[in-house]
């Protein structure tokens, strides 16, 4: 697909939009009973249709996954979507961070009971977690860019060592317990942001080699474009301990020096005793210094086990581990598998 053809099916309903453009219509002509009896149910399970009229559509909470939503494709942690017009705001959230860009037209988002309205050129960007609807009843072009969470903590690991809006945003919602609800950058008409986020779209639909690094890379130029020219125009609701850059500088700290550091280590570097520094980890983040070390090792070694050939017994001692028993049990505490099993799984879904 070439970027004209692109362009031309964005301002085209699909097959999904049609549909549920007839089920609005119907509900405002009082006509949704009827409508509902001449649906094809094979349509509607093959597509993920949502009828809030029809419960055996609708999931249950256990069963929101990201699939149901969202074609993931397993070589993809990236991955973009025009959002369906029409389609009924069902509240939801996700385990993954969600981009919403309105390349063209208005949409209404409610995130946690907030409502939020948006316009050309805005970029909202949504944690995991968050419970949120989007309402777009018009032939508004709504794309959605999501970021699998590790994939996420992985790119952005540059944005987290720096003192800027979105630092805080990503330590808060990676390292925390607290969870900003979205932040917003109005970038209005710019070209060069639609430019990227479009070209993104090709990359995606048309699956050449090296699409993921592609990705990748275009999204931290994304993220880049936004803070050197809205940073100070972006909108997001009170950050919890805000004002505490001492606790995210603690944070970065840890990100550098993961391997060996200790909690006397950043006393020192931060003139600080050892009391008051495990203090402040702890209230930035909600987590002991010893769990957020180990949670910062273990996203280390996840990038080794998938990305490397490394042995486990070397990853043990590439992230900081001593004892490759401890890590072994430590990591399996936390992903319910072994290192080892959680490779192979890995390299099965590619």
């Amino acid at each position: 697909m070439d970027l004209s053809t692109l362009k031309l099916k964005l301002n085209q309903f699909n097959q999904s939009e049609l549909f549920y453009q007839s089920y609005f219509e119907a509900g405002k002509n009082h006509t949704i009973e009827q409508f509902l009896n001449h649906i094809d149910m094979d349509f509607i399970k093959e597509n993920n249709i949502i009828i809030p009229e029809l419960t055996q559509t609708i999931p249950v909470e256990h069963d929101y996954l990201d699939s149901f939503f969202f074609d993931m494709d397993s070589k993809h942690s990236i991955c973009l979507q025009k959002h369906n017009c029409f389609s009924p705001p069902l509240l939801h959230q996700h385990t993954f961070f969600e981009c919403i860009y309105v390349m063209e037209g208005t949409c209404t988002q409610s995130i946690n009971g907030t409502a939020v309205m948006m316009k050309t050129g805005d970029i909202c960007l949504i944690p995991p977690g968050v419970k949120h609807t989007i309402s777009v009843f018009d032939k508004s072009i709504i794309i959605n860019i999501l970021i699998r969470k590790t994939t996420f903590e992985d790119i952005f690991f540059n944005f987290i060592r720096t003192d800027n809006i979105l630092s805080m945003f990503f330590i808060n919602n990676i390292y925390s317990q607290h969870v900003n609800d979205y932040i917003i950058f109005h970038s209005g008409n710019d070209n060069a942001i639609y430019s990227i986020i479009i070209n993104m779209y090709l990359e995606y639909v048309n699956e050449e080699p090296y699409s993921h690094a592609i990705l990748n890379n275009a999204l931290m130029i994304l993220f880049a474009q936004l803070l050197r020219h809205y940073e100070e125009t972006s909108e997001l609701p009170p950050l919890v301990k805000k004002s505490d850059v001492q606790g995210f500088a603690l944070i970065r700290f840890i990100q550098d020096n993961y391997i060996n550091v200790t909690l006397n280590d950043i006393a020192e570097k931060f003139h600080y005793t050892p009391e008051y520094t495990s203090k402040l980890i702890k209230d930035t983040t909600g987590f002991t210094f010893t769990k957020i070390l180990s949670r910062i090792r273990l996203e280390h070694a996840i990038g080794l086990l998938c990305d490397t050939n490394i042995s486990v017994a070397n990853i043990c001692h590439e992230v900081g581990y001593l004892n490759p028993e401890h890590f072994i049990r430590t990591f399996k505490k936390t992903y319910q598998m072994t290192p080892t099993e959680y490779r192979r799984q890995k390299s099965s879904q590619v």
